[in-house]
């Protein structure tokens, strides 16, 4: 006979029937002074509790806990308004109560909720086998993973064993679920997958579809499985089937998933996505797409074929906290975009532009390594450039002759610096090994002298490959003079570089086409020497009107000489000597509103302004002034401007007068005007928004300290579901009322005073919510140079509880595009939807 191993302990009190008690809980006796041992099979501690009163008879082992009842039983807990448990056999039973306090409602009070691990069960009656963990559920319902489960009946056959009479499941929260997938027989295995037969899909009550069976996953995050396709019809391509595949969760850190299309008419298209992540440690993903379709049959005079990819690489990697690696790395066919992307931004790309870097820095000497390969694709040319690898190496300024000692922890201070103290050096070091492949047209020629016939002009691509190796080497120093801060500077440039190019050329003999190779290489070595000197002057009043309490502006001049020298490599001595002149002046403003406000310090403008002068030039030895300006009124509105102005004649050709070119006369001597203004360019921007509702929980916590205690706990910031159109759109936010953002720009470029040319552009993007439930989004661009919109949007969301209904309609232009799409809301329902959309393309679903 197994002797149980459970002990209990009933007050005294409790030994009547009778007897009550506000609350009792368990202490541990011997369980051999009840009946006789080794029925129940209990081999732990139960722990029970109940509000109201415990009732226990020892004579026949039964136990009634009343009003609030919790029991605990390793890793499963009970709660209920009553609970009967029957120790001989091991069970127990728990229901709630008529609620006699409501009127003309039949509700129930203290409904059963059984606690099993990480899943909780309700019911209106749940029993318990302590010793077989078996257990039945009338009318219960679960919630798994943002999923709801509901059973008339529910019996639990095995620790991991469920089985579900008329069984429900949702995603949506509402006490009548608007809608769900309905099984008279359900099988679920936690933690794995649910087996249903048949399967029905109810909307608003109203039966859709049925599956004769349906596997469901039950598990928690990712799980393996077929992606249901989508059916569609293209103007090219006939009808199709659309993103048929499969996703496959490798591990933890690790998925991958493949989806095919399918053309009635010829020709398929598939998307791979193979992604990984570590946290804290490195994350990527490939994505790879593979396209072969054509039109005609194989012996049509007309038919095309087009074959297309795109391969995109992303890795990001903390190796160490001194060592970094980032990859991004795309290659594609020049019309794949253009063919198969819905997105303006790719369908309007011309270059690829890809890098791969690995960076290591050494904080305590202040040196740098960067390892890059690069990669730049013309998706319209194929032209090619490629660095493989280039490799930099810097050392940042150093102070050689600095003494390291320390005086009670602190350093001394630059005052106390003798003058080689105060002398800095820096190293930097370049080697790059490029490949460039640039196409080139090469023109026809006659087959024979004596003949008619041409040949047609062709394209090929001229390559060169170089090696380049720059170093340098520099002294600074940067004394203090009184109020000016004097930085004499020497420096020494080299330069060592190798090519070889290779020409394609056509031979006037036979006509056929060869390359022509050339070598070079080339060192120059450069000397630089320059002065700088800079100071700051101040401008302070205090009005004391309108809450103004101080102006203040900062006058920042700095001018420079620098001196550069070719001393030897090819077509040496070459000199160079420049001066510049750069004044910053910053406007800034104290204001208090009154006397208890706190004082708050606003920028008013940025203005500065540049200019140099050649020494070494034979003419035109003076710049143009380049002037910019920065403020921001009320922190509503942004206004950057940036003008040119030129000092010179511009003399206009004589044969072409729309050509000319700037003449060593200075605009002053010649019409009395000190420049001409050769460029402007001007940009505003505001954007406004109303006030972000908060939930009730959220309104006591200030938005700093929710995101510290977010910071601290580890908790990352929820990843914002992105809507994909012919613009990627982030979902509606019904918490912010309404959202406008305008911006201006203007430039104009006139080099020629006869000549101009000139943008002039308005953006507008608004949001606003007609209700709760629904917003409207739209934004538009409008040249007033060409008078015409461009790519104009609406964006119509209908927030449906459970579903979201979504509008998206580009009106004009070439890539207008529709899209409706009712979806649920629950990302593991992602792909129950209905969608219809269109484009001028003739695509349509």
């Amino acid at each position: 006979m197994i002797r149980p191993s459970f002990y209990i302990f009933i007050a005294v009190s409790l030994l009547s029937v009778a007897a009550h008690a506000q609350r009792a809980d368990t202490s541990l006796i011997p369980a051999d002074t009840l009946k006789p041992s080794g029925v129940s099979g209990i081999d732990t501690v139960v722990t029970y509790s109940a509000r109201d009163s415990i009732v226990y008879s020892m004579q026949t082992r039964f136990m009634d806990l009343f009003s609030n009842s919790e029991i605990q039983y390793q890793s499963v807990g009970l709660k209920a308004e009553r609970v009967s448990v029957n120790w001989d056999n091991a069970t127990l039973n728990a229901t709630g109560v008529h609620d006699t306090t409501t009127s003309g409602r039949d509700t129930t009070r203290g409904s059963p909720m059984l606690k099993d691990g990480g899943e909780s069960y309700f019911g209106t009656r749940i029993g318990y086998n302590f010793r077989t963990k078996k257990g039945k559920i009338d009318i219960g319902t679960t919630e798994i993973e943002q999923g709801f489960y509901r059973g008339e009946e529910i019996k639990k056959v095995d620790t991991d064993i469920l089985f579900v009479a008329d069984g429900r499941y949702t995603t949506c929260d509402a006490n009548h679920p608007h809608f769900y997938f309905s099984s008279p027989k359900m099988k679920v295995i936690v933690h794995d997958h649910v087996v249903a037969e048949p399967v029905y899909f109810y909307i608003a009550d109203v039966p859709l579809f049925a599956l004769p069976f349906g596997v469901f996953p039950s598990r928690g995050g990712r799980t393996s499985g077929i992606i249901p396709p989508a059916y569609g019809e293209d103007g090219k391509r006939g009808h199709f089937f659309s993103h048929f595949g499969y996703y496959w969760a490798i591990n933890d850190y690790m998925d991958f998933a493949t989806t095919f299309d399918w053309y009635a008419r010829g020709g398929w298209l598939n998307h791979s996505l193979l992604h990984y992540n570590l946290r804290y440690v490195f994350d990527g993903s490939v994505n790879a797409n593979f396209s072969n379709t054509y039109d005609g049959e194989p012996k049509d005079p007309g038919r095309t074929e087009s074959r297309d990819y795109n391969i995109s690489i992303y890795h990001r990697q903390t190796i160490n906290p001194t060592t970094r690696l980032d990859v991004n790395f795309s290659f594609a066919s020049g019309s794949y975009f253009r063919n198969y992307s819905k997105n303006l931004n790719e369908i309007l790309l011309q270059n690829l532009v890809s890098n791969a870097t690995l960076s290591k820095t050494w904080e305590s000497s202040n040196r740098t390594l960067t390892v890059n390969i690069s990669r730049d694709q013309s998706l319209t040319t194929g032209d090619l450039r490629e660095g493989l690898p280039s490799i930099s190496f810097s050392q940042g300024q150093i102070f050689p002759f600095r003494k390291q000692t320390k005086s009670r922890g602190l350093t001394s201070t630059e005052a106390e610096l003798g003058f080689l103290e105060m002398i800095g050096l820096n190293y930097n070091g370049n080697f790059s090994n490029t490949r460039q492949k640039t196409s080139r047209a090469i023109d026809s020629v006659k087959v024979d002298p004596l003949s008619s016939l041409q040949l047609g002009s062709v394209t090929e691509f001229q390559r060169l490959n170089t090696q380049t190796l720059n170093q340098s080497l520099g002294v600074s120093i940067s004394p203090k003079v009184g109020n000016f801060t004097v930085s004499p500077s020497l420096s020494f440039n080299e330069s060592r570089i190798f090519s070889q190019t290779k020409t394609p050329t056509r031979n006037v003999n036979d006509s056929t086409v060869f390359f022509q190779s050339l070598s070079d290489q080339s060192t120059r070595g450069n000397l630089n020497a320059g002065v700088s000197t800079s100071t700051r002057l101040y401008g302070i009043a205090q009005p004391q009107v309108f809450g103004i309490t101080s102006l203040r502006h900062t006058l920042t001049p700095t001018f420079g000489v620098n001196y550069a020298k070719q001393i030897y490599g090819r077509n040496a001595p070459k000199f160079a000597m420049t001066g510049s002149l750069n004044v910053g002046n910053n406007f800034e403003m104290k204001y208090q509103p009154g006397d208890t406000a706190k004082e708050e310090k606003i920028q008013l403008m940025n203005v500065g302004g540049n200019i140099s002068y050649n020494f070494a030039a034979d003419s035109l030895r003076l710049s143009p002034l380049s002037v910019s300006y920065r403020t921001d009124i009320g922190r509503y509105l942004g206004i950057s401007a940036s003008t040119t102005h030129d000092f010179y004649v511009f003399e206009p050709s004589f044969s072409d007068p729309s050509t000319g070119t700037r003449v060593n006369r200075f605009l002053l001597s010649e019409t009395g005007k000190l420049a001409r203004l050769t460029s402007v360019s001007l940009s505003l921007s505001t954007s406004l928004s109303g006030q972000k509702k908060q939930n009730a929980a959220d309104q006591t916590i200030p938005e700093n300290v929710r995101q510290e205690q977010e910071r601290v706990s580890g908790q990352l910031p929820q990843e914002k579901r992105i809507y994909r159109g012919i613009y990627e759109q982030e979902e509606a936010d019904f918490s912010i009322p309404w959202n406008l953002s305008l911006s201006y720009n203007f430039s104009q470029f006139q080099e020629n005073p006869r000549f101009k040319s000139r943008s002039s552009n308005l953006n507008a993007n608004l949001s606003f919510n007609l209700t709760d439930k629904w917003q409207i989004s739209g934004g538009t661009s409008y040249d007033f140079v060409r008078k015409q919109f461009s790519a104009p949007y609406v964006n119509v969301t209908r927030d449906l509880h459970c579903w979201t209904m979504n509008l998206y309609w580009l009106p004009i232009g070439q890539y207008r595009y529709y899209r409706f799409e009712i979806r649920v809301k629950a990302p593991q329902l992602q792909d129950l939807k209905v969608t219809k959309q269109g484009s001028a393309t003739g695509f349509y679903q």
